[in-house]
Formats: structure tokens, C-alpha cells, sequence
């Protein structure tokens, strides 16, 4: 027979730390406003071209989401929204294989502005989710995206190539975890 040695009484373990409790529930789960969130339902890597992309934006027909706000957010802030899904290993470790990031279009006349960001870019008839690795759209050279895993490498598109630019802000179904004051 096999005997274990506890070193420890059950009560010693279950009160540590003695005397702190540093956990609060701050509200229930049913308790946080949830909003759809419209999804484009076949893999932003898999393409599809800007014909789709601005009849899927003008219907009904993107696939719902049901998304919990973060705490302090509201549904207004997330009404040009969209859900991505992830497909393939060349940005990783950035993003893996079938996560989920919600984008906000980027007007035309900020697009120059976009550094050192991770946008979904609609260009000629690609989607593609890259990082923004050197940005020349007030010049010749056009947008170099570069493929964070390193397997993709980086390319160049031209402005006159361009559809539509979304930024990539949050992850879709990883609930953030916040610091709240006591």
C-alpha cells in the first residue's frame, strides 16, 4: 500500500495567503451589455475581393457575433466594426491560426498615418492581415506589409491598389483582463 505524506493541514492550505482576500467579483457575467458584432464569415486570408467586401458592407449578409463590452465601452464605440477571422501561421506570434480581431475602417485620408500597426488591407482582389512594416503613401513606394512570423517576408502595395484598410484593435473572444482600483 502506498501511503502520501501531507506536509500541511487541508485548513493552512485554503486560507493562503492568512488573512488577505485579493479577489472581488465586480458583477456577473449576465450583468455585461452584449451588441452583434458583424463577422466576415469566410477567412480574411482565403481573399475575397472589394466587390464582396462593399456588398457584404451594404446588407445583412455578414454572420452575427455576440460580443460583451469591455467595461467603460459602449455600443457606439464598436458601430463600424468587424470580425476577422485568422487563417495560416505568417504572423505569428502576433496572431495564430483561427483567432479572431475585431477592425476599424481607416478613412482614405489617414491611411498615411498607419505605423507599426496590424491592419486588414483590401487590395487589388486580396485581404490580407499584415503588420504595417514601412508606410510611403505620400510618395511612389506605396504600403510595405510585412508578415510578423517571418515565413511571408514583406511586400509593397501601391495606393492606386488599395480598397479599404481596417486597423486591427482587439482580439474577438479573449475577454480583456483590467487592473481595477479598490
Amino acid at each position: 500500500m502506498l501511503k502520501t505524506k501531507v506536509s500541511a493541514p487541508l485548513q493552512e492550505i485554503s486560507s493562503y495567503p492568512p488573512s488577505q482576500n485579493n479577489v472581488q467579483a465586480v458583477g456577473l457575467l449576465s450583468d455585461i451589455p452584449v451588441i452583434d458584432l458583424g463577422r466576415v464569415s469566410f477567412k480574411a486570408r482565403a481573399s475575397f475581393n472589394y466587390a464582396q467586401l462593399q456588398r457584404f458592407m451594404s446588407s445583412e449578409l455578414f454572420d452575427k457575433v455576440l460580443f460583451r463590452l469591455p467595461p467603460g465601452r459602449t455600443a457606439e464605440d464598436y458601430k463600424d466594426a468587424l470580425v476577422f477571422d485568422i487563417e495560416g501561421d505568417s504572423m505569428e506570434p502576433s496572431l495564430r491560426d483561427g483567432q479572431q480581431v475585431i477592425a476599424w475602417p481607416v478613412s482614405e485620408g489617414k491611411w498615411e498615418y498607419l505605423h507599426n500597426t496590424i491592419c486588414v488591407v483590401d487590395y487589388d482582389d486580396t485581404v490580407t492581415v499584415k503588420a504595417i512594416l514601412k508606410n510611403d503613401l505620400n510618395n511612389t513606394d506605396g504600403l510595405t506589409l510585412h508578415a510578423t512570423g517571418g515565413a511571408g517576408g514583406s511586400f509593397t502595395v501601391a495606393r492606386k491598389d488599395i480598397h479599404s484598410i481596417w486597423e486591427v484593435r482587439e482580439f474577438y473572444g479573449v475577454v480583456p483582463v483590467r487592473l481595477v482600483a479598490a
